[in-house]
């Protein structure tokens, strides 16, 4: 199975999209009949549609928030270096306490 990605160019965009409600539009996918038939008995009377809206919602928070923090992973370990340097400097200018 394809694992999706959000480029981080976009991330914003989808993040947006995701929270606004909008205009329903109609759409017409192909899923294996299993997973229709299951989908159809967890939905019950709230409706298919309802239950794949949420699922897809869910799905592209999940994807936006791995795209953030793969973003600021990425920012962090860029500047680790720095950052490894400058927390050393703070530690070592620490005053030791005398054991009283």
């Amino acid at each position: 199975m394809r694992e999706y990605r959000i480029p981080p160019s976009r991330i914003t965009r989808v993040s947006e999209l995701i929270r606004s409600p909008g205009k329903k539009a109609k759409a017409s996918i192909t899923i294996a009949r299993g997973l229709l038939d299951a989908t159809d008995d967890v939905a019950g009377e709230a409706g298919r549609s309802a239950l794949v809206e949420r699922a897809v919602r869910h799905y592209l928070h999940h994807l936006v928030r791995r795209a953030r923090h793969e973003r600021e992973l990425a920012l962090l370990n860029a500047h680790a270096a720095q950052l490894n340097r400058e927390a050393g400097r703070a530690v070592a200018d620490q005053v030791e306490l005398e054991a009283v």
